[in-house]
């Protein structure tokens, strides 16, 4: 069995015992009041658990000249939008009308 392949089955049983119910556990935290948030926290581990990669596969290359995921926040200016980035240089005075 390949290590992509180990990983995957570690996780998938990661999440199945995140999905079981632990009785004694959710007891617990019922009697020290805090059951709601033991519930809010299981299900933020469930959604990082599912989003993880798999560090046995290697990432999907971009092609070159293509954007990758990051989105740059922009700034509406009296001479239109610009990003964070270019605002924050010599750029943001000609952007403000300076």
């Amino acid at each position: 069995m390949e290590n992509n392949e180990k990983w995957d089955r570690a996780r998938t049983l990661m999440l199945e015992s995140l999905y079981k119910p632990d009785h004694q556990l959710r007891s617990c935290a019922f009697n020290q009041e805090c059951k709601d948030d033991l519930m809010i926290i299981r299900d933020q581990v469930i959604e990082l658990v599912q989003n993880m990669s798999n560090p046995h596969i290697p990432p999907t290359k971009i092609p070159f000249g293509q954007k990758n995921n990051h989105v740059e926040p922009t700034i509406t200016t009296p001479m239109g939008e610009i990003s964070e980035t270019l605002m924050s240089g010599a750029l943001g005075d000609y952007y403000n009308g300076n």
